[in-house]
């Protein structure tokens, strides 16, 4: 007998061979741990088990976040794996049962995702998704040219939600507490965070090292400033660290700030989807949903 429940400390050695199963790579305890139940928000981990195995794991976080019209939580979907059995996959009853009330009255009307287009594919028929653009990401080598001093450290204070206020834009609020609990305390991954001051201004870059690259899992950089010289800062601390290469997504102002990075589209893009309240909604759901931008960082893959 297939049972959907929240997912318990003794599930995790199943969950773990699951992910690698669906992922190509482990969830160790702590991430799990990290991700569910130390987050500045509220979590949800369920799985669907029969006769002691875990067969599937849906899960879904929610951060605070802003939008058009409204403030309040914003809920993205995670870590929905699974293998399949009998005449109902697991996946698919674990995820309704994980979706059956989300979102709430006073959350984001939409949730979001970044699943794989299988998986895309797969919730557009079961789950009610709906296709948003996918994000092409970035990338070039790392600049030699030395100009510009910047604040690296591994956390980041309240000056950073500041950063992300000055941008004015609708999504997930970049606070200390997000921040830090993002890239300082996630387990088995390391991020270097950087203050950036330009005409009397502060900006935010968070770089996460993976491999030899640099990915900018988060960059803000308020209007009304020449943010060149400060970048080029943290390219000369990267390249001190032995990384060459560095890699973003588009910028909300666009896309002009990383092609003076030296960086270009790569071929690839990120899939993106969301869901509203009913498996039906459609066209306002997708326009709000729009309406939100997306940092590096929202994609808990990096």
């Amino acid at each position: 007998m297939l049972v959907v429940r929240p997912t318990t400390h003794s599930d995790l050695p199943g969950l773990s061979a699951l992910y690698a199963e669906g992922f190509g790579r482990e969830l160790t305890a702590e991430e799990w741990e990290w991700k569910y139940r130390r987050l500045p928000g509220e979590a949800r981990s369920v799985v669907a088990v029969a006769d002691g195995e875990v067969l599937a794991h849906a899960g879904a976080y929610a951060l605070a976040a802003r939008w058009r019209g409204g403030e309040g939580p914003a809920w993205q979907l995670a870590d929905f794996v699974g293998r399949p059995r009998g005449l109902r996959p697991p996946l698919v009853v674990a995820g309704r049962a994980l979706l059956a009330d989300l979102p709430r009255s006073g959350d984001l009307p939409a949730i979001f995702g970044f699943p794989s287009v299988r998986h895309l594919e797969l919730g557009e028929r079961v789950f009610g998704y709906r296709w948003l653009s996918p994000i092409v990401p970035w990338e070039g080598p790392i600049p030699t040219v030395v100009a510009g001093e910047v604040e690296p450290s591994d956390v980041a204070g309240d000056w950073a939600e500041a950063v992300w206020e000055a941008c004015s834009v609708a999504g997930v609020r970049r606070t200390a507490a997000f921040l830090n609990w993002r890239y300082c305390a996630r387990p088995e991954r390391y991020y270097r965070v950087y203050r950036l001051r330009a005409g009397g201004r502060d900006g935010l870059a968070v770089a996460a090292f993976v491999g030899t690259a640099a990915w900018l899992a988060e960059l803000w950089l308020p209007p009304g400033a020449d943010w060149s010289a400060p970048l080029l800062g943290v390219a000369a601390d990267l390249r001190a660290s032995g990384l060459t290469s560095w890699r973003a997504w588009p910028q909300p102002a666009g896309v002009q700030e990383l092609q003076r990075l030296g960086m270009a589209p790569l071929d690839e893009a990120v899939p993106c989807g969301c869901r509203g309240r009913r498996s039906d909604d459609g066209a306002e759901v997708v326009a709000l949903a729009r309406s939100l931008y997306y940092s590096m960082g929202d994609h808990d893959m990096v």
